[in-house]
Parts: C-alpha cells; structure tokens; sequence
C-alpha cells in the first residue's frame, strides 16, 4: 500500500525505526519497519492483529457504556426531578448510540398523546413547540403496543414520515424504546439522525437506558406522592394536634367533667412526664392490669413493658419527643399476677404553659387477639374438614368400583348371552342397569380424576402422539350416544399433527368436550370439530348447536361441580351428571 511504501521511505531517510497500523480490506496489520544501514535496506515484520484489535475495541466500548450506566444510575439516585435525571440519562446513552437529535416523553394519562420532557434537536432547527402534546401513532403506537425497542432506518423515505408536524426536524433514521413501569408503557425514549444506521446493538443499549430512565421516572412520581401525602398527613396531624391540645386544656379547665368521662369509658387513660414517670392513671387501669391507679403513680410505664416490646417503645418515645407528634404502639404489659396483657397505646405530646405532657390512650388488644387466634383455627379446622372431604370421596370412588365392575359385566353377559331368552321388558331393564352402571363408573372416575388433581397425584406421561388420531377415536367412543339423540358430528381434521402430550389425559379432555356438547345440543342438531395448525400451537375447536350460555353461567362451567341446571326449563337435553367434566378438563389443560 501507498501508506506503507511512504513508511518504508520515512524510515529510509530519518534511519529510525518505525511502528504503524494499516486497515486493508476490513483487516488491520501491525508493522514495524527497521532501517538496516550497513546493508542499505529496512527489515519489514508485519501481523495481522485484526481479531486483537477488535477485542481492544470491544473491551473499549464495553468499557465506555459500562461508565455510561454508571454515570446513568447516579443521576438515578442522585436527581429527585425527573428533568435533571432525564437529561444525564439520555446524554449518557446517547454518548454510546452517537445519534444527532432525541427526546424523553411522558404519555399522557389517555396515552393517545405524550408530551415531551426534554429535546434534543442536535443541529437542526425544530421549530416545533416543545410543550405542544403529540399525537401518538405510526412508530410510537407499534412500541406502546409492543412494549419493546422499535427502530426504522429508512424512514426519510417511508410512509411514516408523513406523521410529523409542520416544522419538526428532518429525520433519515430513527428508534423508540419505551419507558415501562409495572408492565405498562409510561413514556418514550427517542433517538434520531445516526450516522450509518441503527442495529440490534443500539436496540439493547437503548433498552437499557430507557429501563433507568423509568426507574428514575417511577421514583420522581413516587416521590411526588409521597410529598403530597406527607403534607396532606402534616395538615391533618397539624390539626389533630390542635384540636387534641384544645380539648386537653378545656379539660384541665374542668377536672370534674373530664373525671366523669374518664370513669365512663373502658379504655386507660395515662399522663407521664416526657421522662416516662406516670402522673396520673385512670381507674381503668385495674380491669387491665390488676394494680390500683395511685399505686402506679410516680413509676415509670416502661418498666410494666415486656422485655422484648422495650426496645421498640423506647424508639416510638424518641420519637414522640422529637417530633412532637403522636404516636401509636401495640405492646404487652405486666399484670399484677404476673401474666402478660396485649395492649394498644397512642401517646401525644402536649405543650401546656410552656411544659410538655405526655398523655396516653391504652386499649385492651386481648379480645382482638382471642379473635385472631379463632380465626386462625377455624381456617386450621377448615382445612382439615376440606382433606376430610376429599379422603371420603377417594374411599366411597375406590369402594364403588367393585361392584360396580360386577353389575357392568354382569348386566353386559346377560345382553351378550341371553338377549334372545329374556323379554322385551327384562332386556330393555338389563340395559337400563347397564347404561346406569356406565354413567355411575364415569362418575366415579371423574370423583377420583378430581381428587387426584386437586392432590397433585397425576403425573404426565407425555409422548409424541398424533392429535388428530386421538380426536377420531374420541368421536368413535361417543358417536353412538349422539346418534342416539341425533346429533351429527361434522369433523374439518388435518390428516396428522404430532405433538408431545400424555394420551390418557389429553383423550379424557376431549370426550368430556364432546360428552358435554351431546348432552348440551338438542335432537337434530350439530357438533362442528375442526383444528387449526399454528406456527408454534395447535388448536382444536369443538362448537356445537346447543342451547347456549349465560355470562353467569359461563364464570361456573369450569369450576368444581359447576354443573348448569336445566331441569324443569322445558329442554330436551341430558341434565344428569355431577358437573366434573368441563373442571377436569380444564385442570387438565393447566
């Protein structure tokens, strides 16, 4: 190469050695050219360092976007307002990306529109107003959709430029990543005008950026909550205060009114010195924790606290006298015979001619607990009476199945071998005993079906089957009870679509499908089966003529014994059953 050659006579003329790098064909070559005067030439040693290079580069970029993240995260926890953070995060990924123009945007709470945060329009003139709302669509309604980076690098030439504004910024390229903040799309991430062209590279770097951007996003937003719920907190403490102050003072005005209310309520009242010591304690206190008020006086209240509630009861104190405000506790107490009672207590500050009190409200928290624990049992005793159940309904399922084998197979040996010698009458019985011995088996199955699930006692077995096999055989096992109510089963199968399934559980989903449809679909009416292969799923839709749902009725057919009553509503369909089959089929399916 020319570059090379002119290296070489450099060399020649300075008589110093010389290092260079040269890009060739999308290669680099390392050289070092030494001049060897004595026998007037240069030594040329070159290597291809191509793959060095680029991982020198790699390790560079790495690098850089790694102290990109880190300045980003900073700016994260560093910036309670969203504009400053936004700025630093955006300049950050944008340092990496290398684009001319961008912006951060807020959706609008209709998210039909955002309304931009911060702009840049680079070099260009956008003579677009900033704080003017933009519609969203095109680009930015596909990744509020998506939720996920999106980028265009003909878009100079697309349809889609057509969906800027008057006056906005010329665009050749351009990408959108999403701000998302508990799975929903809060605001966009733009970034336009890159030399060369966007790549899956500056899809995940922006992703990533867009993510801190929602952090800090969520933050800023929390925090304003926050703001606004602690001074809508002060106002009202403010006020409580006031008013708790108030009335403390028009009842130290009248001791008498304030002995009376004191001796008619249930709960204790308490004053203390901002050291803990007790300056007074009404009657109450004897019902709570056995001693007399005037005992109590001049003691400290901590020391009736259980050991292990001080520690947290000191610290609520502190608080109380550093902020003045009330503050709410739940502790045990020390009774007289030396059990423990579970209390309540709130205790305010109050400042009364220019000395502060302590006052206190303590309740008796034993009921509530009594309570609790009840309901803990009743919820222990429930579930044992729910296991009860289901070891009754396995064992009566397990203890039927004998006989019911034996009226089967005895009732199916009479009609097989001595149909001709019995009457019309003892036949037509015979089948109805068999016919009933069927039904009572299936629902035996289906009582124990469901226990098994409901104890996560199935276990897959899942095998590669052909799908459409398993559907003909399931309409062959129930073909002879649709003819017998006349129901014509129309099938639109593919000829085989294998899949990995367990063929027991996956056969018993689909005949309690088509069982469920005979039943449901009146004389002379029509079952429609028909599958679809998807690119990644295959589905099988059974549809039929039947006499409908209810959006009520539709919330309770999947549920246990979530059978729809139709006796008594004058249509001619098969009521019987305990209402399994459709809750089998789905636990199945899940």
């Amino acid at each position: 190469p020319k570059l090379l050659k002119d290296l070489v006579i450099k060399v020649i003329k300075v008589n110093k050695t010389k290092t260079t790098e040269i890009e060739l064909n999308n290669h680099i070559y390392s050289f070092v050219i030494t001049p060897i005067t004595e026998e007037k030439y240069v030594n040329v040693y070159g290597m291809d360092t191509t793959e060095q290079k680029m991982a020198e580069r790699e390790i560079q970029d790495r690098n850089k976007e790694i102290l990109m993240l880190l300045d980003a995260s900073r700016a994260v926890l560093q910036y309670s307002d969203f504009d400053k953070a936004q700025r630093m995060i955006f300049n950050c990924c944008n340092n990496l990306i290398g684009a001319d123009a961008g912006f951060i945007a807020e959706l609008a709470p209709n998210k039909k529109e955002y309304q931009k945060n911060f702009i840049n329009p680079g070099r260009l003139p956008c003579e677009v107003d900033p704080d003017l709302p933009m519609p969203i669509r095109g680009i930015q309604a596909e990744v509020i959709k998506s939720k996920k980076t999106i980028y265009h690098n003909d878009f100079s030439t697309s349809d889609r430029i057509n969906f800027l504004p008057n006056g906005y910024i010329p665009i050749s390229n351009i990408l959108f990543s999403p701000l998302i903040i508990n799975d929903e799309v809060k605001g966009l991430m733009g970034l336009a005008n890159r030399e060369g062209k966007f790549t899956e590279k500056e899809v995940r770097i922006a992703t990533t950026f867009a993510e801190l951007a929602s952090i800090s996003l969520f933050n800023c937003q929390t925090l304003e909550a926050l703001e606004k719920s602690e001074k809508k907190y002060r106002r009202l403490s403010s006020i409580l205060e006031q008013k708790v102050e108030e009335r403390t003072i028009k009842l130290k005005k009248s001791e008498e009114k304030i002995q009376n209310v004191i001796n008619n309520i249930s709960d204790v009242l308490l004053e203390a010195e901002p050291s803990g010591i007790l300056t007074y304690v009404s009657p109450q206190i004897n019902n709570l924790i056995g001693y007399q008020s005037e005992v109590l006086i001049g003691l400290k209240f901590i020391d009736f606290v259980h050991l292990e509630d001080r520690n947290l009861f000191k610290e609520k104190a502190v608080k109380a006298l550093e902020t003045k405000k009330a503050v709410f506790i739940e502790c045990r107490l020390k009774h007289k015979k030396g059990y423990f009672v579970p209390v309540s207590a709130r205790w305010s500050i109050v400042e009364i001619n220019n000395d502060f009190k302590v006052f206190g409200l303590i309740s008796d928290n034993t009921e509530r607990k009594q309570i609790d624990e009840m309901i803990k049992r009743e919820i222990k005793q429930l579930k044992e009476l729910d296991q009860i159940r289901n070891d009754l309904i396995r064992r009566i399922s397990h203890e039927l199945n004998t006989p019911l084998i034996s009226i089967l197979n005895g009732s199916q040996f009479l009609l097989d071998s001595y149909n001709d010698q019995m009457s019309d009458e003892a036949v037509n019985i015979v089948k109805i005993v068999n016919q009933g011995g069927y039904r009572l088996k299936e629902m035996v199955n289906n009582l124990i079906t469901a226990y098994e699930l409901d104890t996560d006692q199935i276990k897959l077995n899942k095998k590669r089957e052909n799908l459409i096999s398993i559907v003909n055989e399931s309409v062959e096992e129930i073909i002879f009870q649709a003819d017998k109510r006349k129901i014509f089963m129309n099938l639109e199968l593919s000829s085989e679509l294998n899949v990995d399934v367990d063929k027991g559980l996956i056969k018993k989903v689909i005949l309690n499908l088509l069982s469920n449809a005979v039943k449901n679909t009146l004389p002379n009416g029509n079952i429609f089966i028909k599958s679809i292969d998807h690119y990644n799923f295959i589905e099988i839709i059974i549809r039929d003529t039947g006499v409908g749902l209810t959006k009520k009725e539709k919330l309770l057919i999947f549920k246990k014994f979530g059978k729809i009553e139709r006796f008594g509503k004058g249509m001619d369909v098969d009521i019987e059953g305990p209402g399994l089959g459709l809750y089998i089929s789905s636990e199945i399916m899940k």
